[in-house]
Order: C-alpha cells, then sequence, then structure tokens
C-alpha cells in the first residue's frame, strides 16, 4: 500500500529512502489512526454538508467556502484553486513539510514511535511475507462470503442463520459475515487454485494439522484491523454438538495480534470518534445488533479478555467506555477485571450489568436504540458503585468480610493516575464505609508504592536482557528533499482519448471493486476487455495509475484506492483525488420533498455495471479506429514501393473494419437500449 518494497523504485529514488527510514509497520500505523477531519480540524473550521465538511480555503483568499473535505474518501478538494489529497498532502502543502516530515507529524499527535533504520534483506523478506498473508485473508474472507450467498449449502444454512437473527444484507457486507462449507478441503481447493500457497494457509490458521479446512460448517465472522484489513476468522457451529466448541477462532499469526485488535474497530472508529463514547461488549452478535439498531461506536474483544493493547485502541477514538455485560458470575469477573485496566489506561468506565439471560443482541433487539440508549445510562455504574456491588462483602455486617472488600476496592483506587480523581474516590469510599479517610489514602498510597518498585524491577530487568541480547548498530540517514513527482505531457495527447481514459480511470476508482451482474469485480471486465488495446492508451499519467491498479490487483485482490491517493508521485494522487471528488451532489430528500425528478436513469452507484461496458466498448472503438488509420497511412505509403505486403495489410485494416463495426452496434445497443 505504501510502496515500501517496490522493486521498481530505483534505490535513488527519494521514496525509496523515505521508506528505508520510516518501515512499512510504522506507516501503516500513521495510515491506520490518521483521521483527515481530526488533521484538518486544527487549521482549517469545518462544518458539515451532507456526507462532507466544508470550509474557507487555506490555500488561497476567499468569501464563500469552496474546500471540503470527505471523511468517507479520506480526501480534501478546493474547488476554487483545485488543490486536493489526503491528510498528508494536505500538511505537506500547509505546512510546507516533506513527505517524512508529515508522517513524523502525524505519528507524534497519535503518540505513534518511529525507529528510523534502513531494513535488511531478511527484513524486507519478512514485510513481504505479511503482505502475502494479508492477500491469502483477504482470499479467505471472499471464499466464505461466496459460500454464503453463492451456494445453496450457504444458502439454507448459513445465510438462513443469519436473517433469523434479523440480520439486514446491509449488515452482512457491513462486517463481511461469511459461510465455511461443510467440506474439508472446499477453501484449501479454491486457495491452491488461485495460486496460493497451503503454507500461508495454514500460519493463518486457515488449515489444521491434518491439512483441512480449519472451519467447517460454521457462520464466519471476519476480523478487521484498524485500516479494515481481514486478519483474522472465528465461526460458530450450528446446531447442536457436545463435542465441538460453540466458538472457533483464528490463531495469532504475524497479522493477527488478538491483544491488540477489537471486534468491530474498523467499523465503529468514527462513531466512537463522533460520539467520544466506546460501547465495549462480549460477542460478535453484540456488536453487530447494537450497529443494526444504530448504535455503531459498539466494539468486542475477540476471542481474549481486554488487554492494556486494546484498551490504547479504544483510546485513540474515545476516552469514556461504557462496560454492557452479562450479568452472571463471568460477566461480573470479566468486567471486573475490565474496569482496573481501564483504570490503570486512565480511560472513565462505567459499567451496566444486563438482567440475567439477557445481553445486548437481545436487549436491543427487544428495546429499540432509543429505550436501549435510555436503559443503558440509567443503569450505567461508576467504577466505585460497581465494585461495591460486586464485590463480596463489601455490603457485609461482617467487620472482616467488609474490611477485606475494602482492601480489594482499594486495590484498585491504587491504579487510577490521576491525583483529583483518585482523591475523588478516595473520599468517597471512606464516606461509604464510614471509615477515617487518612486510612484509606494510607492504603492506597501502599498499593502505589508497591507498583512502582515492581515496576521499576520489570524496567531494570528489561535493560539487563536488552544489554544481553542487543548490539549496537550504526544506521545511516539521508537528507530526503520530498516526494517523485512526474508530469504528463497533456500537449502531445489527442483531447477526446484522454478524456476517454480519465473516464476509464474514473469509472474503476468509483466501481472497480463492485461486482457485475455474473459476481466478477468490474475490474475484471475492464481489464480482460481492453488487453488487445492496452498498448494504445496514450496518457503517461493514466498509464501509471492503470499500472499501479494491476499491481494492487495482483498483490491484494482488489484496487487500493488508498494505495493510489497516498502515491509518491504528486499527480497521481491529484488526479485521484479530482477524479474522486464531486463539487455537486443531489440532496438525499430532493426528490421526496419536493417530487422532482432529478434523474430519468438510475445513478451512478445503481448503474455501473452500464457504464461500465459504455467506457470500455467507447473507449476501445477509439483505439481501434485509431489503429484503423495507421493502417491505412502504411498501405499508403508501401503501395507504390512493395506492391506484395499490400494484401497483407489490406487483409489485416478489413478485419479491423469488421471489428470496428461490431464495436459500434455494441455501443449503439448499450447507449439507445
Amino acid at each position: 500500500m505504501y510502496y515500501v518494497y517496490d522493486t521498481k523504485v530505483k534505490p535513488t529514488t527519494s521514496i525509496h529512502q523515505i521508506f528505508l527510514m520510516i518501515s512499512s509497520k510504522n506507516v501503516e500505523k500513521i495510515y491506520d489512526v490518521l483521521d483527515i477531519e481530526d488533521i484538518i480540524s486544527d487549521f482549517v473550521t469545518l462544518k458539515k454538508r451532507g456526507s462532507n465538511l466544508i470550509g474557507l480555503c487555506p490555500f488561497h483568499d476567499e468569501k464563500t467556502p469552496s474546500f471540503s473535505v470527505s471523511p468517507s474518501k479520506g480526501i480534501f478538494k478546493c474547488f476554487g484553486c483545485g488543490k486536493g489529497g489526503n491528510a498528508i498532502h494536505f500538511l505537506m502543502e500547509h505546512e510546507n513539510f516533506t513527505y517524512p516530515e508529515a508522517l513524523k507529524y502525524v505519528a507524534a499527535r497519535y503518540n505513534i514511535h518511529i525507529e528510523e533504520e534502513t531494513l535488511s534483506e531478511e527484513q524486507q523478506e519478512v514485510e513481504k511475507e505479511r503482505q502475502s498473508l494479508y492477500i491469502v485473508s483477504e482470499f479467505a474472507k471472499r471464499f466464505f462470503s461466496e459460500q454464503l450467498f453463492d451456494t445453496g449449502e450457504g444458502q439454507s444454512v448459513g445465510l438462513d442463520y443469519f436473517k433469523n437473527r434479523g440480520y439486514t444484507k446491509e449488515i452482512i457486507d457491513k462486517f463481511d459475515l461469511g459461510y465455511a462449507p461443510r467440506s474439508g478441503s472446499g477453501l484449501k481447493r479454491a486457495a491452491l487454485r488461485a495460486g496460493h500457497e497451503a503454507e500461508r494457509l495454514k500460519k493463518l490458521g486457515l488449515l489444521n494439522s491434518r491439512e483441512s479446512d480449519f472451519f467447517r460448517r460454521r457462520v464466519m465472522f471476519t476480523i478487521h484491523n484498524l485500516s479494515g484489513k481481514a486478519v483474522g476468522f472465528a465461526g460458530r457451529i450450528l446446531g447442536v454438538d457436545k463435542k465441538s466448541p460453540k466458538y472457533i477462532n483464528s490463531p495469532e499469526s504475524d497479522i493477527y495480534n488478538k491483544s491488540r485488535i477489537l471486534y468491530g474497530i474498523y467499523q465503529a472508529r468514527k462513531a466512537m470518534r463522533r460520539e467520544e463514547r466506546c460501547f465495549l461488549v462480549e460477542g460478535y452478535t453484540d456488536v453487530i445488533s447494537m450497529h443494526q439498531a444504530g448504535i455503531e461506536n459498539t466494539v468486542a474483544v475477540s476471542g481474549t479478555s481486554l488487554t492494556p493493547g486494546q484498551i490504547a485502541l479504544i483510546k485513540r477514538f474515545a476516552n469514556h467506555v461504557t462496560l454492557i455485560f452479562d450479568g452472571d458470575t463471568a460477566g461480573i469477573k470479566a468486567a471486573s477485571r475490565s474496569v482496573d485496566l481501564l483504570l490503570e489506561q486512565e480511560v472513565n468506565a462505567y459499567i451496566v450489568l444486563l438482567e440475567e439471560g439477557e445481553d445486548p443482541d437481545s436487549a436491543v433487539k427487544s428495546l429499540g436504540k432509543e429505550d436501549f440508549l435510555t436503559y443503558v445510562d440509567e443503569k450505567a455504574m461508576d467504577f466505585l458503585d460497581f465494585k461495591i456491588q460486586s464485590t463480596p462483602g463489601a455490603q457485609s455486617d461482617d467487620p472482616f468480610q467488609r474490611t477485606k472488600a475494602v482492601r480489594e476496592i482499594v486495590s484498585s483506587l491504587g491504579l487510577i493516575r490521576d491525583q483529583m480523581n483518585r482523591s475523588y474516590y478516595i473520599r468517597k469510599t471512606a464516606d461509604i464505609f464510614k471509615l477515617d479517610e487518612s486510612i484509606v489514602v494510607s492504603e492506597v498510597n501502599k498499593v502505589i508504592k508497591d507498583k512502582v518498585w515492581k515496576e521499576k524491577g520489570r524496567q531494570q530487568r528489561q535493560a539487563r536482557r536488552k544489554n544481553l541480547n542487543t548490539q549496537e548498530t550504526d544506521t545511516s540517514s539521508s537528507a530526503i528533499s520530498g516526494i517523485e513527482e512526474a508530469t504528463s505531457p497533456k500537449d502531445s495527447v489527442v483531447q477526446k482519448d484522454y478524456h476517454q481514459e480519465l473516464a476509464l480511470v474514473e469509472l474503476l476508482l468509483r466501481y472497480g471493486n463492485e461486482l457485475m451482474e455474473d459476481h466478477s469485480p468490474v475490474y475484471e471486465f475492464v481489464f480482460s476487455n481492453l488487453e488487445d488495446v492496452y498498448e494504445e492508451l496514450s496518457d503517461p499519467l493514466v498509464l501509471k495509475v492503470l499500472n499501479h491498479m494491476r499491481e494492487s490487483i495482483a498483490d491484494m485482490g482488489k484496487i487500493d484506492m488508498q494505495g493510489l491517493i497516498a502515491h509518491p508521485s504528486k499527480e497521481v494522487g491529484q488526479l485521484v483525488v479530482n477524479l474522486l471528488t464531486d463539487e455537486y451532489t443531489y440532496s438525499e430528500n430532493w426528490e421526496e420533498r419536493w417530487n422532482i425528478v432529478l434523474q430519468n436513469q438510475p445513478p451512478p452507484e445503481q448503474n455501473f455495471a452500464k457504464e461500465a461496458e459504455e467506457v470500455v466498448i467507447s473507449l476501445k472503438l477509439r483505439k481501434v479506429r485509431s489503429v484503423i488509420q495507421r493502417q491505412a497511412a502504411e498501405i499508403k505509403a508501401v503501395q507504390q514501393e512493395k506492391p506484395n505486403e499490400v494484401n497483407d495489410m489490406l487483409e489485416i485494416y478489413l478485419e479491423l473494419k469488421e471489428l470496428e463495426k461490431v464495436l459500434a452496434s455494441q455501443l449503439r445497443t448499450i447507449v439507445y437500449g
């Protein structure tokens, strides 16, 4: 995605040097967390307009806002001066940063530590292997989805299960739900046919020790990382089978660290930032049902107890967490442990324990969004009230039991780092248990002191291990001036060809990853149909974009739009932003409100298959006509000197003319029906 190890990039170019300095893992982290609205809001006052944000452009003087930010696409565009790009491009333009300086600015803002180093060939191979695992994982996600929607078994077993839970097609697609078939080798066979290695399937836990499919006859839940890539899976068994666990999960791998991923974080991150609040639940179906109800700032731990790494992930987007757990013994125990971790990480924690037999999935379905949120607000306890309610002996008349309970509560108070916050809860604890406040302070100080000594000991042991195992290495650094810039010699390009080629690029950017009626992606239809005239494409900038698309399809199985926006060539990124940005959009409610029909045909997002056919055939027709013109000129040139060659050339010419007729007929059929 970030051109770290592209062997086509010469070692002398600045972009290659940049990524020798900043590893792809660091760059991935930066792109994962950066929020274009958050970054640009530091410099521009933005106001909501539909799904976008607008403001006065910082790059030229204007009185009427023409500067637009699209959070969903991660891009900005000024319709006044024409500047556009992603958040990194904005910082480079506004702050006069080089590319690495902009990356470091974002890293500092989100507390991401960057290690600048030259990676060895071995390290580069490790990184390439990680990227290959992402590709295999994405393939498995698509396989499970196809099994769910396109097979009789998947529809009758898996899809029926999801429909019975009330899940819509939209929510199934949003969370990439799927189905693993009964067959023990369906995924393996499909992956091997597609050219993937069995060893990588095993690394991801998709094959078991007998090299059969690990997931069988289970509905599948895809686990995404923060950037939306599939990194793992959970499979739920259908029916009753006492020999098999209800859920089985992917093991950890080079791309899946359970302690640093939350189920639903990719889908929830924007709502978490907007609401400044996160709902933390226990199950996959809890998350999905709450999202479907419109409560999108909801995540769950995936196959593990809550960890500091997961809390750090939450804190990037929200500092208020409400735990919504089952009210049984297991739920109370999990909530108690989670609360202590949240306190330690300076997160404001509230706890809701549901009635016996209820979970968030069933509760939100029975109550609906508004009543459920009201219920949560009424039932929410701060950590101290929760501890008093849930700690054995806290409400006992037995002094020994109460003392034991107080000590347990005091151990939690010692985790609170903020002195004012800690002082408030110390005073509240003393009042509730009718204790002298100084006694509670003394006990809390003991807990803090013990914690400090333990941390100091841990750091000393870590330092000793580092001294034993680490060798000093010198890393060379070099000044990097900026990003490679490419220019497009538009003067030498026929204008009509250029615009048709742009139309092709725009189609692929907007709908390339969508599926045609035969379930093949649009990009497959486009590139397969243009293969014979691909060399006729004339604009260098268009070719650069299309070649990048083909590479990302080969590597990732899809067009990597964000990779294009972040392309090292400024002109590529600018072209992509321009083609993705609409200056004017129809109001969603216009037709309904005023009874005025704005369009007499389906909008592009519903009509992309027809548009793809029209763009491809139109461009192909134009390129064939160009070849015909050249062929006619060559025939005329050799007619006098080499008459014996004319017949062969004429035969080719006539074949081209016949192809021209066929394409023209197809185009008329598409346009006029």
